[in-house]
């Protein structure tokens, strides 16, 4: 028995939930990137301009994720594919906060 054997009843009941727990994050993630948008049109701060493009490959993100979900017989969007949009974000959110 593995130490991370005590995990597998969360990962199931994480797996139960999948679908509608993409459907929330695809949600709430075009409801900040929308937030976003008007933020930096209000601001038209360099900073709030990388948060924008963090929240925008966010949403692009989910919005393949959830277009997996419906479209694809199975999962077409690869975790490489998924760590480059994360690597996109964390450059962004990085360049926003030691951006003067």
């Amino acid at each position: 028995m593995a130490f991370w054997d005590i995990l597998r009843p969360v990962t199931n009941q994480a797996v139960a939930f999948d679908f509608f727990t993409s459907i929330i994050i695809f949600v709430l993630t075009l409801v900040l990137f929308a937030i976003s948008v008007l933020a930096y049109r209000r601001t038209r701060s360099r900073r709030l301009l990388f948060v924008t493009l963090a929240f925008f490959l966010f949403a692009a993100k989910w919005t393949l994720n959830v277009i997996d979900l419906f479209f694809s017989p199975g999962y077409f969007f690869h975790r490489a594919a998924n760590n480059v949009f994360e690597l996109g974000i964390l450059v962004c959110l990085f360049l926003a906060i030691f951006k003067k």
